[in-house]
């Protein structure tokens, strides 16, 4: 078959789009990244707890109960959390810290059941823009609320841990730091700055954000020459050389971190999992387990606090 000019004229222009789209996104990346902030400023974003706001207790599973926080700080940073401890008068417990990501940190509460002989509390990402923008238009609109949540993510969290360490019911002395999947990044963050914290676990995460995203936009976006520059814009635009765990793993030191794999993980390569292992200077452990990543299914969460609790109740 003959091709025609206008065969000709369709080509060129379909590879002059992809150019200047290349051209937006290497651009638009180049600015995300100049814009970054210092690592060193994620701690002067702590603020002083200005304002406490909490809803009733309400039963949970088998004698405990969920509280839903709010704290305002001087300088208006806010953070929503909720608390899951047993029903009564108790004497301080242990405590857990949960990031697990926009809303499913929270929610993670309501999969636990009753968690054991610990207070759990599961942080949100201080997140003001829409909850499930629609279209082009609204999508980058709500890039700036959230480029700004992820970048007050660890100092949120501060804040909360500062304000968790003083309630009755937690012992300051034995806490620990939770990162579940989306949420690990931020974990090598807050377990580095907070030396209160004991212990820090990477639970379904890994090293190497960029890869990471790369990984998960294959399905979406198929051709690497176009991949490659979307998952550098979005990595800049998350922070993420900022927030990369090999970066703290040596300020978490000498405590230790646990590392947490699934073998059938779909969406994190095991070369990741492996390689935040290895970013840990030690004391460190690798725990590998059957199954796919966590998401949201109640017997995934739950199995995975029974590794958690294991490990704590060695000591």
């Amino acid at each position: 078959m003959k091709k025609t000019r206008g065969d000709f004229f369709r080509r060129i222009a379909r590879w002059l789009a992809l150019g200047a789209l290349l051209a937006v996104v290497v651009v638009g990346g180049l600015l995300a990244w100049l814009a970054l902030p210092r690592p060193g400023q994620f701690r002067e974003r702590v603020s002083a707890v200005a304002g406490v706001e909490t809803e009733p207790p309400r039963a949970a599973a088998e004698g405990f109960v969920s509280q839903a926080v709010r704290l305002r700080g001087e300088n208006g940073l806010r953070v929503d959390l909720r608390v899951l401890r047993p029903a009564g008068e108790q004497a301080p417990l242990p405590l857990l810290v949960l990031v697990a990501g926009h809303r499913t940190g929270r929610d993670a509460v309501g999969l636990l059941g009753a968690p054991g002989p610990f207070v759990v509390a599961a942080l949100d990402y201080p997140y003001d823009g829409p909850e499930r923008p629609r279209g082009l238009c609204q999508s980058a609109a709500a890039i700036p609320a959230a480029r700004r949540a992820l970048g007050d993510t660890p100092a949120a969290a501060l804040m909360a841990i500062e304000w968790l360490a003083a309630q009755p019911w937690v012992d300051s002395t034995r806490m620990e730091l939770l990162g579940v999947s989306l949420g690990s990044p931020f974990a090598g963050v807050i377990g580095a700055l907070e030396p209160r914290i004991r212990r820090v676990w990477f639970i379904h995460g890994g090293a190497g954000l960029r890869a990471w995203l790369d990984h998960n936009l294959r399905d979406r976006i198929k051709s690497d020459a176009l991949r490659a520059p979307v998952a550098w814009l979005a990595y800049a635009l998350a922070h993420g050389p900022s927030l990369e765990s090999e970066l703290w793993m040596p300020r978490i030191a000498p405590r230790p971190v646990v590392v947490i794999g699934a073998r059938g993980d779909k969406r994190l390569p095991a070369a990741l999992i492996e390689r935040l292992h290895g970013a840990a200077p030690g004391p460190k452990e690798l725990i590998w387990m059957e199954g796919g990543h966590v998401d949201r299914r109640p017997e995934a969460v739950r199995h995975l606090l029974d590794v958690v609790r294991s490990r704590l109740e060695r000591g």
